[in-house]
């Protein structure tokens, strides 16, 4: 299973949200905002030889973090493993922290979230450019922390943009406000890494606790053509597929749009997705008739045998296209 399959809190009796926080991070920047100190800070001098980056406090963004300074370090080799209660991952990521070391430059801007776990330990999450990353504390002194993991697949759920824009969000939030963030859109991890994908707003606050983005995602920048999205609906990635489907919803249907959706009602290898289609097919109406067989081909499959919410599906999107 990869990350992004395992994003959301685990529910294990010795893990309280401690291990959830870490193991598997938290589905909403909402609740990361539960963090004990949240802190805008800068790169204030960086070593890339001995993997070491030492940030200096800018603002206190939810409580009074204990030091002015704070170092991180990003090792390969050496970082250790931890030694406390709970289920720690200890990965530390070439790539990733590769990136970090080269994006460190003094008065550079990150957003970092802490978290005090008694008795498991204290542990965090950083923001820097383009980079989620998670952090822990083994002598709990707030000052020397050790980069153990990195999540692209947070920046589809957390934030993707500048951490100024994160620490503005993270302002509104604790507020009680329902901000909005830039989120990417989905792919591969290496695309992720890279930047590469469409961007989307991301409604984020402290009573959304739980990642749906059929519900929570805001369209920005200007609506994407029919024939990229229809190319879209043949992305290896599931959930990019997925946002195709939502997108192409909000246009007037063309026969290329219910002819693409169609086959994908026929042949996706996702029921959830086939299910969409169906659903944007039926709401076009009489106009989407030709899907027709494509539907009543679907409602054969035997790979959706055991999927009834889908052939169900299937069934009264075909009594709407009568």
């Amino acid at each position: 299973m990869d990350m992004a399959r395992a994003l959301g809190l685990l529910a294990v009796f010795v893990a309280s949200s401690a291990d959830a926080y870490i193991t598997a991070p938290v589905q909403t920047l909402g609740k990361l905002c539960e963090s004990t100190y949240i802190t805008l800070v800068q790169v204030e001098k960086f070593n890339r030889d001995k993997g070491v980056i030492i940030y200096r406090k800018v603002k206190d963004l939810k409580g009074q973090y204990p030091r002015d300074r704070i170092r991180h370090a990003f090792d390969l080799q050496n970082t250790p493993q931890h030694k406390g209660l709970g289920d720690v991952p200890v990965r530390p990521d070439a790539k990733d922290w590769q990136h970090a070391m080269a994006w460190a430059e003094a008065g550079k801007t990150a957003v970092i979230f802490s978290l005090k776990y008694d008795p498991y330990g204290d542990f965090g999450h950083t923001y820097i450019d383009g980079c989620w990353y998670a952090t822990m504390c083994p002598q709990r002194d707030w000052d020397f922390w050790w980069a153990i993991y990195a999540d692209p697949a947070l920046l589809t759920r957390w934030h993707c943009g500048r951490p100024t824009e994160l620490a503005t969000a993270v302002e509104e939030i604790l507020a009680g406000k329902t901000a909005v963030v830039p989120s990417l859109a989905g792919g591969t991890r290496d695309d992720l890494r890279a930047g590469k994908g469409r961007i989307q707003g991301l409604k984020v606050g402290l009573l959304i606790t739980d990642f749906n983005l059929e519900r929570d995602r805001v369209p920005i920048g200007p609506p994407r053509e029919i024939p990229a999205l229809i190319q879209d609906l043949n992305h290896a990635d599931r959930q990019v597929r997925l946002e195709a489907i939502a997108e192409l919803s909000r246009h007037k249907a063309t026969k290329e749009m219910v002819a693409a959706l169609g086959q994908v009602v026929s042949r996706d290898s996702s029921g959830t997705v086939r299910m969409r289609a169906a659903e944007v097919l039926g709401k076009v109406g009489p106009d989407a008739k030709d899907a027709r067989p494509a539907l009543e081909a679907a409602l054969k499959d035997p790979a959706m045998a055991q999927r009834p919410e889908v052939l169900a599906k299937f069934r009264e999107t075909l009594d709407r296209l009568k």
